[in-house]
């Protein structure tokens, strides 16, 4: 193809979204991980629990100017090659899939990084070009080819090399786009000396639906992932609602308002209850271990504070029954070193 056009409209599009979320405020260098998912990004939490629209949205988000440039750059060094080697369809094709796929395993990977940028895509143009590369051997000796090809090698060992051993760098989602990109670029690929454009395009939307439905396939297969960010949110007003709920049933028993056997069905009932379940929630949470350290330390204390409060409760509860004041007074106890972890974790959380 002589000509390119999607090249130039993706990086127009990457450079307007990003203008986009500058002018909603956005900090320019280090965007906080709370606007990024609220503009798109891809967080396994919401992707996984009907949100699969962010498999394609996180592609024109970019996490700072600086990752935008670098993309876009590399965007422009490659997307112009690959764009007349498989036309303005199949390039659109190649990019788009290969930068869901490389969402998709960034979520399969990792669920709890928010992952945006569109490296999985461009990642995904130099899986093409390696397909090229290997479908066209006989070539090789071509000088133009051999320096590409060396190029290309070069670029993929630096940029995989350095995810390795720098954080912060989703590397499931360059594989994924990598792999995808080479697959796609294997069958969009023709014979540079006969080429039909009527099959072309056949081809190219061939490749394309096939892709979308097997990527389709593989996201019925991710599993679900809790939001442990929106539960840790959602317990500050459940624990409120629960202490309000029993220190009134004690307040009207002590004024005689209610009897023990009221205030006994109360405490069952309405207050240890529900706090059991939302505890067995946060343990099954706790277990999954690929949370991130810093929600993990938050869980662990979240558990060992609604332990407390529950264990409290239970010895009042049969401290009541069986009328043994050294059982209420251990309850009261357990309260007291329940609050003492709640004032820790509370200092924590503000840190």
């Amino acid at each position: 193809m002589p000509k390119i056009t999607v090249t130039p409209v993706l990086l127009g599009l990457n450079v307007a979204v990003f203008g986009l979320m500058l002018a909603g405020g956005i900090h320019p260098m280090t965007p906080a991980i709370d606007s990024l998912i609220q503009w798109g990004a891809n967080y396994g939490p919401k992707t996984t629990n009907g949100e699969w629209w962010r498999l394609f949205t996180a592609m024109f988000l970019h996490i700072g100017i600086l990752h935008l440039v670098f993309n876009m750059v590399a965007l422009w060094q490659i997307g112009g090659f690959i764009e007349r080697l498989l036309g303005p369809t199949g390039f659109l094709v190649l990019y788009l899939l290969s930068g869901l796929l490389g969402s998709v395993v960034s979520v399969a990977w990792n669920p709890f990084v928010v992952s945006a940028g569109a490296s999985g895509a461009i990642f995904g143009l130099y899986g093409g070009l390696l397909s090229f590369l290997v479908r066209h051997h006989d070539m090789a000796s071509h000088a133009f080819l051999a320096t590409l090809r060396n190029n290309t090698l070069a670029f993929l060992g630096f940029n995989l090399l350095y995810g390795f051993i720098q954080e912060g760098i989703d590397i499931a989602a360059h594989f994924g786009g990598l792999a995808g990109g080479f697959l796609c670029g294997f069958v969009l690929t023709q014979p540079l000396n006969r080429v039909s454009r009527a099959r072309w395009y056949a081809r190219s939307a061939l490749v394309g639906v096939t892709g979308l439905l097997l990527l389709g396939g593989m996201t019925t297969l991710l599993q679900r992932v809790d939001d442990v960010q929106a539960m840790l949110q959602h317990f500050a007003s459940f624990d409120t609602t629960t202490m309000v709920t029993f220190d009134q049933a004690v307040a009207q028993f002590q004024q005689r308002q209610r009897t023990e056997a009221e205030l006994l069905r109360t405490l069952e009932q309405e207050v240890l209850l529900p706090w059991r379940a939302q505890r067995d929630t946060l343990l099954r949470l706790q277990s999954q271990r690929r949370l991130p350290q810093r929600q993990q330390q938050l869980m662990a204390a979240l558990v060992q504070y609604m332990t407390a409060r529950q264990e409290g409760w239970e010895l009042l509860q049969e401290g009541l029954r069986t009328h043994d004041p050294r059982l209420v007074k251990s309850a009261n106890e357990r309260q007291r070193q329940a609050e003492q972890v709640f004032e820790h974790f509370s200092t924590r959380g503000q840190k």
